[in-house]
This record gives structure tokens, C-alpha cells and sequence, in this order.
């Protein structure tokens, strides 16, 4: 199946949305995101989540990569496979699975390609897991980019993709956990956790962000505007966050 092809609203389509209307470089996750960090990260899923398919994606990727990067996504692997909860978790979950649902509020179609979760034997429990590589040192700085890069809104719009999900294969688990791994970028390579469904209001607030943004989307798609003439800023945006 190719992701990208199937017609519905995703988590991805949402950010871009939020750039052009609150500005591209508003968004820290734009601003700086450079091309060789964006094949870094590719390169770093693919070699994480879809190892059968390492042979044909880093052939493509890693000539783009300065040898450097190359060692560097060697080590971040490693760090990853020694860890004894994401070894676990990466042997017993799905890696790289699509969901598709229908949000209830809005009516719009949409759709969310999770890292990994896994649904325990009778299915009562379901974890999703979030992996990100980080140039955070500390676990207070990894924290801080769960909410400078919108993670509350990927969290939240994540497990609701599950619970909404279009054949109810969630429809009777009762708990739904998501965590983000971060590994640093750097030396000493470090891995930080955050469990986003045990922070107070963490979901509920991302929740708040992605069906305010659906709800542009629909707005936009009932008027039928070309992107060319959507409104490039918003001044009163109510998740804008003032510095």
C-alpha cells in the first residue's frame, strides 16, 4: 500500500497546513529541518522499522549522506537494539502500520502510519511508540521538544486513530499508552523517554490543536480555494505560542 497515495487528512498534511497559514518558518520543525536532516531521519526510520527493505532505500539515501552520517546511523541503531525496552518492543510490535478512520467531530477522512504499537494477546492494552532522533542533552530539553514540535498533536491524533479506527480493531481495548523515544543526534548518545499519556492534559490538548486544523482543512475544501489564495498568516491563531 502506498501511504501517500490514499486520499484522506493526515498528521503531516496538518503541518503543512499550519505553515501556510501561520508562516513556514513559524513552525520549529520547518524552520530547522534542513534537506540532509530530513535524509537522516528517513534513513533512520527505514533502517529501524523496515530492515527487509535497508538494502533498496539506503542505496538510494546513503549517497546523500556524508560518510560521517553513515557511521552516526550505525551507532543510533545500536544504541536503540541494546536498550532492553525497545528491543522488546520492536521484536513484538507492528512497525509501520497504516490505520485509517473517520474523526468523529469533523466527518473527515483520515489516516496515520504509527511507528510501532503493540496490542497485547487480548487485546485490553495497546502501546504506540514514537521513535525521534534529538539534539536534546537532557530529558527536560527532550520534554521541551515534545511541545516545540507538536508531538501533543501527533500523540493525540495517533492513538484517536485507533480508537476511531475504520474496522474497530481497537474497539475493545480498554488502555492506550504513547511514548516517545528520543536518542541523541550526538555523543553520548543517550535515550529519553516520555510517556505522553501520563502528562496532565499533554493529550487533550493536542486533541484541542489536530480538530482545530481539521476543521481549516474542511473549511477550505467546502470553499474550494486554490492553495494560492489561502491566507499566509493568522493573527489570533489560539495554539500560537507567544516567546
Amino acid at each position: 500500500m502506498d501511504y501517500r497515495a490514499i486520499a484522506r487528512v493526515s498528521n503531516s498534511d496538518l503541518t503543512r497546513l499550519k505553515e501556510e497559514h501561520l508562516g513556514y518558518w513559524s513552525v520549529p520543525s520547518a524552520r530547522w529541518a534542513t534537506e540532509q536532516t530530513k535524509t537522516f531521519g528517513k534513513a533512520f526510520h527505514q533502517h529501524l522499522l523496515e530492515p527487509e527493505s535497508v538494502g533498496t532505500v539506503l542505496e538510494q539515501l546513503l549517497p546523500d549522506l556524508a560518510p560521517k552520517q553513515a557511521v552516526q546511523l550505525g551507532t543510533l541503531m545500536q544504541t536503540i537494539r541494546q536498550d532492553a525496552f525497545c528491543r522488546r518492543y520492536l521484536r513484538l510490535s507492528e512497525r509501520e502500520r497504516v490505520v485509517l478512520f473517520t474523526d468523529p467531530m469533523s466527518g473527515i477522512d483520515c489516516k496515520a502510519r504509527l511507528d510501532m504499537v503493540y496490542t497485547s494477546p487480548k487485546r485490553r492494552n495497546a502501546l504506540v511508540m514514537d521513535i525521534k532522533t534529538t539534539s536534546a542533552r537532557t530529558q527536560a530539553q527532550f520534554l521541551q521538544s515534545c511541545y516545540d514540535y507538536d508531538y501533543d498533536r501527533q500523540a493525540a491524533f495517533y492513538l484517536d486513530s485507533l480508537r476511531y479506527a475504520d474496522h474497530d480493531e481497537w474497539a475493545t481495548t480498554r488502555q492506550f499508552r504513547f511514548v516517545f523515544i528520543g536518542v541523541m543526534k550526538q555523543k553520548p548518545y543517550r535515550l529519553f523517554a516520555v510517556d505522553a499519556t501520563s502528562i496532565p492534559g499533554f493529550i487533550d490538548y493536542g486533541r484541542k490543536k489536530y480538530r482545530f486544523w481539521l476543521r481549516k482543512w474542511r473549511d477550505e475544501q467546502e470553499s474550494d480555494r486554490r492553495p494560492t489564495d489561502r491566507v499566509s498568516s493568522v493573527t489570533a491563531h489560539p495554539f500560537q505560542r507567544v516567546a
